[in-house]
């Protein structure tokens, strides 16, 4: 289960020098919300307020003025998610920085990217590609592999590519 938590404070409070707010898990339903608004003063008086905190494990930046529905849009999805697709998803994330308003576009296009767990380095996407993907005979040239430099190869491959290296593994498009 992902757990993406925000603190949600009253901004007319914390103008006049007093933090007033609380924890708000995600997804919430529209009561939790109301509730929770209630709690931190939000109402006739207070109207505004804003988030000083956030918790989460998808690695995702949120803003303080970061639209409260996107943002449970997006818990909503995740909620949803298999193992594999959270952690691609956690790999876009950290590969093109994305913030809550492109998240729900990658969840809905997740097919489209593919993640190597098992490749970390220039040398692993290297090896990869030319034993895993190319179709080359190695049978009679086998002594003369260990002198290939899978690295330089890796990296070419790495900038030629829409896709790069995350905590995760190889990420492409």
């Amino acid at each position: 289960m992902i757990n993406i938590k925000i603190y949600l404070t009253n901004l007319g409070r914390y103008n006049e020098g007093e933090l007033v707010g609380l924890w708000l898990s995600l997804p919430y339903t529209n009561e939790e919300l109301e509730t929770a608004l209630k709690r931190i003063g939000i109402g006739a008086h207070y109207e505004e307020y804003f988030i000083t905190d956030y918790e989460n494990d998808l690695g995702l930046e949120i803003g303080e003025y970061e639209n409260l529905s996107a943002l449970n849009d997006v818990a909503k999805c995740v909620s949803g998610l298999d193992v594999h697709s959270l952690q691609v998803l956690r790999a876009v994330i950290e590969l093109e920085s994305l913030d809550v308003s492109d998240v729900l576009e990658v969840i809905a296009n997740l097919d489209d990217y593919t993640l190597l767990t098992d490749i970390q380095s220039d040398y692993d996407l290297g090896h990869y590609y030319i034993h895993e993907l190319e179709d080359w005979n190695l049978d009679g040239v086998s002594k003369l592999v260990e002198y290939f430099d899978y690295s330089a190869y890796g990296r070419d491959i790495r900038l030629n590519s829409v896709g790069g290296h995350t905590s995760y593994g190889w990420l492409v498009q």
